[in-house]
């Protein structure tokens, strides 16, 4: 995967004024500011041909600073990094190249007035972001990049203060102008398309929900991690599903990166995908409830647990420093062009016959088929169920959903329903 380009600028201040030339004047030293350079004054003590690229960061601490905060983060070599803002919600997003964050001391970086939460982690093959959510909106007033002459090893100092939602918003939009969306990521290859298929095939995409960064749900007893579950069964299923027909299986992931919601539409649609199948193991509030649950587009949700789970799931790009999720509006065009494409009725008829092979087997929630405006599911082209398997919010649901065996039995239950599903879409459709 790559990521949008990194420019590299010197160091300097940034505001935002009411009089236009200060704007201007400002948005150049923003540009400057967010992307950032080595200072003169810290420059490093060897030839620069010696000094080695960052490959970890160590360690990471928010403190206060007068009325500002600094945010300074740890490597072990020189590292390539950037900072820019995000909002809806305020965020404060520093990434690097090349380098693996493990930071070591949470603490260090949550509970400080500025900061509400922070996440970090892999989003790319060559990128990993510690993404700082902001209990208030807040700039960068100056990034420095410094190296210790005891060690030689180099830490990025970022200085932080709070600001009104004006003046954010006006930083935001001047960010933008000069640098694009700075969330975006995008997937190498992501223009291209699957080479033709072997004609009486079909497409079938497994999406392992999260990954990278965004580790999902985890288990309130034993720790377990969404996105390695959902790998571990996509992986599973993928493989019973190709050797039960005529399928030809694609995962939008096959190891543990991030995927941006939009690109997982796209990977489908580059494949020609006849089903999408998403592969997911929430937490809930009400954790007592457990069983797995079979969910379809709809513009409204079905109940509120639903909207829920939707709500939950779609906030997995804000969790690696991307844009927020588009809002519930668009899904009334998109259900429009569903209608018409019958991708609404493949998609619930699926639903159904899935729901169907599971209830005699497999513990299910109670109303088991439900419906809400799940993001990876907007895809008016291809057809698609997001399947809970369970909820890692429930100790029994948690333990059930590491065992092979109910693996197992739950990718036979899908994939049967898979080969239904394809077989009455032949002799109703005439395909081959």
């Amino acid at each position: 995967m790559q990521i949008l380009k990194a420019r590299n600028s010197r160091n300097a201040r940034f505001a935002i004024a009411p009089v236009l030339l200060r704007l201007v004047c400002s948005a150049i030293c923003c540009a400057a500011t967010l992307l950032g350079v080595l200072p003169d004054f810290a420059r490093a003590q060897t030839a620069e041909s010696s000094i080695q690229p960052a490959r970890l960061a160590y360690g990471a601490d928010l403190k206060k600073d007068g009325s500002n905060w600094k945010l300074t983060v740890r490597f072990d070599g020189k590292p390539d990094s950037r900072v820019f803002l995000m909002e809806s919600p305020a965020r404060l997003i520093f990434e690097v190249s090349n380098a693996v964050l493990r930071l070591g001391d949470d603490a260090a970086l949550d509970g400080h007035g500025l900061v509400k939460s922070h996440r970090y982690g892999i989003v790319s093959a060559d990128k990993s972001r510690l993404v700082l959510t902001l209990a208030q909106p807040a700039g960068v007033i100056e990034k420095k990049l410094l190296q210790d002459k005891d060690n030689g090893r180099f830490s990025v100092e970022v200085t932080i203060n709070p600001l009104s939602q004006k003046e954010f918003s006006e930083t935001i939009e001047v960010q933008e102008a000069l640098l694009g969306t700075s969330g975006d990521i995008v997937v190498k290859g992501a223009r291209v398309r699957a080479g033709p298929r072997k004609a009486g095939t079909f497409s079938i995409v497994i999406d392992p929900g999260h990954g990278g960064i965004d580790g999902g749900s985890r288990g309130g007893k034993l720790g377990i991690l969404e996105k390695e579950v959902t790998l571990a069964m996509a992986k599973r299923l993928g493989k019973m599903i190709e050797n039960a027909g005529p399928f030809e299986v694609s995962y939008t992931r096959t190891e543990d990166v991030f995927i941006s919601l939009k690109e997982r539409q796209r990977f489908a649609q580059r494949q020609g995908a006849d089903l999408l199948i998403s592969i997911h193991a929430d937490s809930l509030r009400e954790e007592h409830v457990r069983g797995a649950t079979i969910y379809t587009l709809a513009k409204k949700a079905t109940d509120a647990l639903s909207q829920q789970i939707a709500d939950s799931e779609n906030l997995a790009d804000v969790v690696a420093g991307l844009a927020a999720p588009d809002a519930q509006d668009d899904v009334t065009d998109i259900l429009a062009d569903l209608t018409l494409r019958e991708t609404t009725r493949f998609s619930h008829r699926f639903s159904t016959l899935l729901v169907e092979r599971m209830q005699n087997d497999i513990l299910m929630i109670r109303n088991p088929q439900r419906a809400a405006a799940f993001a990876v599911l907007k895809n008016a082209e291809v057809p698609g169920v997001l399947v809970e398997m369970g909820y890692l919010s429930n100790h029994e649901d948690e333990k059930l959903l590491v065992n092979e065996s109910w693996q197992q039995k739950v990718s036979e239950i899908i994939t049967a329903a898979v080969s239904d599903f394809f077989s009455v879409r032949q002799t109703v459709s005439g395909q081959n």
